[in-house]
């Protein structure tokens, strides 16, 4: 029964991502195409034109048996691979040594890897839910997922198997053999765009204390002091907006050259080091210069995770503020519970939330890049909620390629237009333009300059929500 409800949940998500990433023609492809959901036995006797897809086939969560396959321009990496049927009419395609599919003679096709187990225990997050791993704020390391080892975080999985998927449907609609192109049915890719407002003034007693820690520690290794951050400690005193403040009103403008739009996830509530450290009364007026058509969301404070009286406190608040309903938001340093956050958010009222991205590494962290509806595992049922994970955040893009994050960025932004998808980036308005953080200077810019060549729209997450509801 659980396999059931997951596969129905399942084909749902997939049906979900068609419709928002491809055209009209591929959704009718699925339509056409008879695709079953069922166990190994039955896939192996269907014998007739279907794409039949083994739901009881159990898989570890460490990848296995990984390997790469050509497909429309750029190469799918697929793991688990499932060892060709017995009896006599099965092929591997395209060649043997890298199956995408296994053909029967009749017509049958059976993909070549564990599709589902693989597809359900990433959007589930199997990993984080069976390991232990957490940081000092509880949340899952990104080291801690087997796929960081052996360089996975970065394949879509999710895009990859839907995109061969229609591939497939159109290959059986036109020759009867699955095709390994997206000819005719080119799909879209997205930037979702957004902005954590976690300081918007220069001058609060915490930033300004952290500066000042700055300028002493070399002297704790025998160094020089870093005398520029009395500089950053006077500037912020005097002008508490520079910087901060003042880049929002910078980052729409660039957006707006861009032709994209986004999303602000204002913090307030509690104060403290791990809270809202300008205060409420300064987030009216910072959104007085965000046009009404950028998302407005709440950045859930550190003190609400998992306590719905501080959360539902935050929320009323922040509504009251900004005079507009919460829908979206992200978790203030992402704190995120891969067993309870998603039922919490949406019992909640959250409807969309990016909070799912790995704080300090750029990667897929539920193997897609675009948006879902959870799966809750002890219901057996979808939750009334979208999560549009985050792939990238400009830290991780510099911590983890220094030397060139433009290319690292077009790499994966390049890879991903072959296969249709939303790519989700965070860039915190204290790093837009900073000369504090000179290495952040101008990366905003560059990113939405090479995503102009390949990206449909930039928006916020729940546009992308409203556009498929719509």
């Amino acid at each position: 029964m659980m396999l059931q409800r997951q596969s129905l949940y399942l084909w749902e998500q997939i049906t979900n991502h068609v419709a928002l990433f491809f055209p009209p023609r591929a959704q009718e492809l699925l339509r056409q195409t008879e695709i079953v959901f069922v166990p190994l036995r039955d896939a192996l006797n269907l014998r007739k034109q279907a794409i039949a897809i083994p739901i009881d086939i159990p898989a570890p969560f460490a990848p296995e048996r990984l390997y790469q396959v050509e497909f429309n321009g750029t190469n799918l990496t697929l793991w688990h691979q499932l060892p060709i049927p017995d009896g006599e009419g099965w092929s591997c395609l395209p060649q043997a040594t890298h199956p995408l599919w296994f053909r029967h003679g009749s017509g049958t096709l059976i993909p070549a890897f564990n599709m589902f187990a693989t597809m359900m225990d990433l959007l589930t997050l199997r990993e984080e839910r069976e390991l232990p791993q957490r940081d000092l704020h509880g949340r899952f390391p990104a080291e801690g997922s087997p796929r960081c080892d052996m360089g996975l975080l970065e394949v879509p999985v999710f895009n990859e198997a839907v995109a061969a998927l229609v591939a497939a449907c159109a290959g059986l609609a036109e020759e009867g053999w699955p095709k390994f192109n997206l000819e005719n049915v080119t799909p879209s890719v997205f930037m979702v765009l957004s902005h954590d407002c976690d300081i918007l003034l220069g001058n609060d007693l915490i930033t300004q204390a952290i500066r000042c820690f700055r300028i002493f520690q070399p002297l704790m290794h025998a160094k020089v002091p870093r005398v520029m951050n009395i500089w950053w400690l006077m500037r912020n005193t005097l002008r508490p907006k520079d910087f901060y403040f003042d880049n929002v009103t910078g980052m729409v403008e660039v957006e707006r050259m861009f032709g994209c739009t986004s999303a602000f996830y204002m913090l307030n509530g509690a104060g403290g080091r791990f809270g809202a450290r300008s205060g409420s009364e300064v987030i009216p007026q910072v959104c007085e210069g965000i046009p009404k058509d950028w998302q407005l969301g709440m950045h859930y404070n550190y003190d609400t995770f998992l306590d719905h009286e501080q959360f539902a406190a935050q929320k009323r608040e922040l509504e009251r503020l900004l005079k507009r309903e919460i829908k979206s938001g992200r978790a203030h340093y992402l704190r995120f519970d891969p067993v309870k956050s998603w039922s919490f958010l949406a019992e909640c009222g959250i409807k969309c939330d990016e909070t799912v991205g790995y704080p300090a590494h750029v990667g897929y962290r539920c193997g897609i890049a675009g948006l879902f509806q959870p799966f809750d595992l002890a219901r057996g049922e979808r939750l009334d909620l979208w999560e549009v994970p985050m792939a990238i955040n400009e830290g991780s893009l510099l911590q983890q390629y220094p030397r060139d994050p433009i290319s690292a960025f077009q790499k994966i932004l390049v890879h991903l237009s072959r296969l249709g998808g939303a790519l989700s980036i965070l860039i915190h308005p204290g790093h837009f333009f900073n000369p504090e953080f000179p290495q952040y200077l101008g990366l905003y810019r560059r990113i939405l300059g090479i995503s102009k060549k390949h990206v449909s729209r930039g928006c916020a997450a729940l546009s992308l929500v409203e556009k498929l509801n719509s």
